[in-house]
């Protein structure tokens, strides 16, 4: 399965992403939070076999600096550098904040103008098209993300051996299904949680995607973050 994640357009972008989902002051941020989450969200990316590009893997290689300088020993107090990477970053995030908002307000005018003008008649030709910034799939790629670092860990602690073995995307789904008519609404971590390796762990996040894309399930989250968890659709027009 091909799989593109074109949901930012930079590592400013994504960071900016994080930060929002605080609700807070950009300068107030816990930064090492940031930093961790953007950090996991590569991990994941490469662990997936993705291409990253460039400018998100020089963005990840200054965040481990700042992370690394603050995990140093405070010997007499906190080196000017590392509070001056910080502040550099913050700012960089809030000039792309203002510079995003402007762009929306720009786009909105030009709609709206473009409604006052008759426009002749044009044959629309639609080409391939990817849907882009939807929320929900971000959210749960993001969810995915921490629990792939976390599972890495745990699978490096317990040094476990174990057999080789091809998983199939259709068999994660029928796993996913049978969970979900068993309750009403299932978290994901849950789901994650019986996985024996990295690569059943990927191939069942697949599964989920590929169900939420065909709509036999969604995914839920009533808050910023907040458990996600996925229901069948069915229960949509009941609830």
């Amino acid at each position: 399965m091909d799989i593109k994640i074109k949901d930012f357009e930079g590592p400013l972008d994504l960071l900016l992403h994080l930060v929002s989902k605080y609700q807070m002051d950009i300068y107030d941020v816990p930064i090492t939070e940031i930093i961790e989450q953007y950090l996991a969200y590569i991990a994941t990316l490469k662990a997936m076999r993705l291409e990253v590009a460039g400018d998100y893997m020089l963005m990840a290689s200054q965040l481990m600096l700042i992370k690394s300088r603050r995990l140093l020993p405070k010997l007499v107090e906190e080196s000017p550098d590392t509070s001056d990477l910080e502040l550099d970053l913050l700012s960089q995030i809030e000039e792309y904040r203002q510079f995003k908002l402007l762009s929306q307000k720009l786009e909105e005018q030009h709609t709206i103008r473009s409604q006052h003008f008759s426009k002749p008649k044009l044959d629309l030709i639609y080409d391939d098209v990817t849907l882009v910034k939807n929320k929900t799939e971000i959210d749960i790629f993001l969810a995915f993300s921490q629990v792939m670092a976390a599972r890495k860990l745990d699978f490096k602690q317990t040094h476990t051996t174990i057999s080789a073995d091809e998983h199939k995307i259709e068999d994660m789904m029928a796993l996913v299904q049978e969970k979900c008519q068993l309750h009403k609404q299932v978290a994901l971590e849950e789901i994650f949680r019986e996985s024996q390796s990295i690569d059943e762990l990927i191939t069942l996040f697949l599964a989920i995607l590929e169900l939420i894309k065909t709509q036999t399930l969604t995914a839920i989250q009533e808050e910023n973050f907040g458990q996600i968890y996925v229901r069948r659709v069915a229960y949509e027009s009941i609830s």
